[in-house]
C-alpha cells in the first residue's frame, strides 16, 4: 500500500500546475485510493454482479 501511495503522489506531482490548489491534489489522491480499494475488493470476490444489485435492490428501495 505504501509503494502505491508513492506512486500515486509522484505521478500527481508530475502533473502540477501554478493553478493546482492542494484540495486539487487531495481529491485526485482520494480519487485514486478509491480506485485502489474498489480494485482490491473485486480481486478479493467481494462485489456485487449487475444482475445481483437489479435483483436485490427491490429490496432496498422498500
Amino acid at each position: 500500500m505504501a509503494n502505491k501511495l508513492k506512486e500515486h503522489l509522484l505521478d500527481i506531482a508530475g502533473k502540477i500546475t501554478d493553478e493546482t490548489s492542494l484540495e486539487d491534489i487531495y481529491l485526485q489522491l482520494s480519487l485514486l485510493a478509491d480506485i485502489d480499494e474498489s480494485e482490491e475488493q473485486e480481486a478479493n470476490g467481494e462485489t456485487l454482479k449487475h444482475e445481483e444489485v437489479v435483483s436485490k435492490s427491490g429490496e432496498w428501495l422498500k
